[in-house]
Parts: C-alpha cells; structure tokens; sequence
C-alpha cells in the first residue's frame, strides 16, 4: 500500500513539473483545457434556458443558415489556414496570412454580389424566410469567421495557447448572454440566434486581433510580395487539393441531415436534431478543442525533430480520449431521452431520443478530431479526402433509406451507426500509417465500448424495472 502511494505521489510531482515547464505539452494542454472547461460549463449552464426561450422550429432555422456559412467559409480560403503552423520560417507563415487574406476579401466581394442577386431565391429554396434581412449579414459573417481563424492558426504557430483560451471564454460568455437577452425581448424568434452569433464572431475577432497580432500588420504590409504568395500558394497545394475537398465533404455530410431532414420533415425535425447535436458538440469541443491545437504543433514538431516518437504520442492521446468519451457519451446514447426531458422540458425529449443515436458514434470523433491532423504532418492530405467521401456516402445512404421509409427515427439510427464504422476505421488507418498493431488496438477499443454499453442498458433495464413496481 505505501509502495502504490510513493507511486501514486511521484506520478501527481512528475505531472505537475511538466505542466510548470514553459511551453511544454503539458502546459500548452493545460491552458488550453483550462478554457474550454469555462466555455463548456457556461453552455451547460445556459442551454436549459435557451431551450426554454428558443423553439426547435427556430433551432431548425438557424441550423440551416449557419450551414451556409460553414460552407463557405472553407471554400473561401481553400483551408490554407491550416498551413500556417507548418512553415519553419516567420515569412513563409506571414505570406500564408497575406493569401488568406487576399483570398477572404476576394469572396467577401463575390458574396455579396450573390447575396444581392440571388439572396431571396435562396431564402425561399432553403425554407429560412424567417431570418429576413439578416440573411444578407453573411458576407461580412464569412470575412469575419475566415479572419479570425486565420489569427487563431497563427497563434497556434507561436504557441500562443493562453490568447486563445481567454478569447474562446470571452466570446463564449458575451456571444451567450446576448443570445439570450435578445431572445427573452423577441420571443424566441431565430433572429435573435442568427444576431448572437454574428455578436459572438465579432467579439472573437476583435479579441483574437487586440490579443497580438496587429503587431504583425506593419511586417506584413512592408514584405508584401506577389511572389511570396504565389510561392507559398503552390508549395502548401496539397491544402486546397486535398485538405479542401476532404475538409468540405467532411463538412458537408455533417450538416447532411439539416438539409435533407428540412425538405423531408421540416424545420421542427431538424432543430431537434441541431439541439441534440449541439450538445452533443460541447463535451467534443471541451476535449478536442484544447487537444487538437496543441497536438497538431506538437506532432509537427516531433516529426521535424524526432519522427520517431510520433507514434508514441499519437497513441497516447487515442487512448487518454477512448477512455475519457466512454462513460459520458454512453450515459447520453443509453439514458438521452430522459435526461432531455427533465432538464430541458417534454418538448426536447425527441432531441434526447436523436441523441441516443448518435452517441457512441462521438466517441470516436473525439478522438479522430485530435489525430485527424497526422494527415497534414505525414503529408497524407489525399487520404483525409478519401475518407471523408466514404463517410459522406455511408451517411448519404443511411439518411436516404430513412427519407425512403419516411421515417426519421430509421434514417437518423442508421446514420449514426454508419458515421460510428466510418470515423472507427478512419481513426484505425491514421493509427496504421505509424505502423501501430492496430487489429489489437481496435478489438481493445470496441470490447471497450461494448461493455459499457451492456452495464449502461442493464442499468436501465433495472432502472426502469424498480420504477415500475415501486408505482
């Protein structure tokens, strides 16, 4: 016994000398997490109270009008932003930012063009008539959301993770509470969504750009260079070839079920369903969001230095997230439907039922969202697009057998045992590439997952049981 707690105590010193250490993994992890936890329990704590104000009809709405916006956002930079932590040197990263750059204004210009000439065919076609003349705020949305991720990867570059956290609080906080202040003074009405979310993009872009790179703007102004651009332009092509396509059907297969249930069973469906994916998000983004920066950098790192050690990492961020995702995500796949029902009223409870779905299947986004980036270090983008087609078409196939049988319930199951298989074998071939003994790894994974499925339903089954005979 004393010998497990002189174990136990030098584990505990040995972590915590790693995080002290200056911009060590640990630290950077740390920092990181220490903000998505803020942001993650402040939407905890707001969410009951935003489905109390806002409608699934209004979730519905808003769900299609920022699927637009995610659409376009990652055609109009052609995901070099992705490549910015890449360069070994400042300039080849400042003329990645200049491109960006040129490329975001270029498309603020052309979006607005189309937003005038076609923005009421649109509305119309798309059944969100509802947001009315904020529709046409998407340009200036999409400049916003391009320039701030931009920033973002920049100061994952410089390792800046503390300036992303405190930003990601501050518009997490601000763009909440104005959501629901405005939503209490409409009445619940999907602009006062769409309105949160353009205050909470402008807050993030204000504080990413205060918090340090405006320095930047001179230096970038003054190596201006055409010729830069067009360099670092054809040297990271493998970004707007591969990580491009991959990274919009990845894109597009997600928000699938928003465009195809809204046409089939209307914006009520589909805002249930946004709801349920929303939260869904929020432990995903708590872990993958403090995890994915830092281990992209750190990965890329390794590789430069030491590629070696890269699969040594890789495996243990897998099996630290498997083991994380399991009891959260399987409490909401079994007991779903009743926990929204009590905590966010009857109306919800289909939304608990959708996200019984889809829960097992987050585990396994949780981990690929973090390792997904070996792809970019291994320069294996091409892969990365492979596998998101196979998962947009296994996702198409299942939603198009539920809309066949005019069954909702149908399509939704099988979509998400589809994305369960698909982002399982796809974080099975990033593991693959390192050369790791993956048949083991994902027998291990699934026996895992499975026996926590079996003592969760049994838990119910008993559950339901006592309640039944105690009434």
């Amino acid at each position: 016994m004393i010998v497990l707690f002189k174990q136990l105590r030098s584990i505990i010193l040995s972590n915590l000398q790693q995080v002290k250490a200056k911009g060590s993994f640990a630290q950077n992890f740390a920092i990181s997490l220490s903000g998505s936890v803020i942001v993650t329990a402040l939407g905890f704590l707001l969410t009951p109270v935003m489905a109390r104000i806002y409608t699934p009809a209004a979730y519905g709405q808003f769900a299609v009008f920022n699927s637009i916006i995610s659409n376009l956002g990652l055609l109009s930079t052609m995901a070099y932003p992705n490549a910015i932590p890449l360069p070994k040197t400042k300039d080849k990263a400042l003329a990645l930012l200049q491109l960006i750059l040129v490329l975001s204004f270029g498309y603020f210009v052309l979006s607005s063009i189309a937003c005038l000439v076609f923005g009421k065919w649109i509305m119309d076609r798309m059944q969100v008539t509802a947001i009315s003349y904020w529709f046409y705020s998407i340009p200036v949305i999409l400049l916003l959301f391009n320039l701030s991720m931009a920033m973002n990867s920049w100061y994952t570059r410089t390792k800046e993770f503390k300036t992303r956290a405190g930003n990601d609080v501050l518009t997490s906080v601000a763009g909440r509470l104005f959501t629901l202040g405005y939503g209490f003074f409409v009445s619940g009405q999907v602009a006062g969504l769409v309105i949160g979310d353009i205050f909470s993009k402008t807050t993030l872009f204000i504080g990413l750009l205060r918090s340090g790179i405006y320095r930047e703007l001179g230096e970038m102004r003054r190596s201006f260079s055409w010729k830069a651009i067009r360099a670092v332009a054809r040297e990271y092509r493998e970004f707007p070839l591969y990580m491009l396509p991959g990274g919009y059907i990845n894109t597009l297969s997600a928000q699938l079920p928003i465009f195809l249930l809204t046409s089939s069973f209307g914006s009520t469906v589909v805002g249930l369903y946004s709801f349920s994916v929303s939260l869904l998000e929020i432990p995903v983004n708590l872990i993958g969001n403090a995890v994915a920066p830092v281990f992209y950098q750190k990965a890329s790192e390794t590789y430069n230095d030491n590629p070696g050690g890269l699969k040594d990492i890789t495996l243990q961020i897998f099996n630290k997230l498997l083991y994380i995702g399991l009891l959260p995500f399987g409490i909401i796949t079994i007991y779903g439907d009743v926990i929204f029902k009590f905590v966010f009223g009857a109306r919800w409870e289909m939304a608990g039922v959708f996200t019984g779905y889809l829960g097992y299947y987050y585990i396994f986004k949780l981990t690929s969202q973090s390792t997904a980036s070996i792809y970019t270090v291994l320069g294996k983008q091409r892969y990365m697009l492979l596998t998101n087609v196979l998962l947009l078409l296994v996702r198409a196939a299942a939603l198009g057998i539920g809309i066949y049988m005019k069954d909702v319930n149908t399509g939704l199951l099988l979509f998400g045992i589809g994305s369960l298989v698909a982002v399982f074998m796809i974080d099975m071939h990033i593991l693959h590439l390192l050369k790791l003994p993956v048949v083991r790894i994902g027998l291990r994974s699934l026996l895992l997952m499975g026996g926590t499925i079996l003592v969760l339903k049994l838990s119910r089954v008993a559950f339901e049981y006592l309640s039944i005979n105690a009434f």
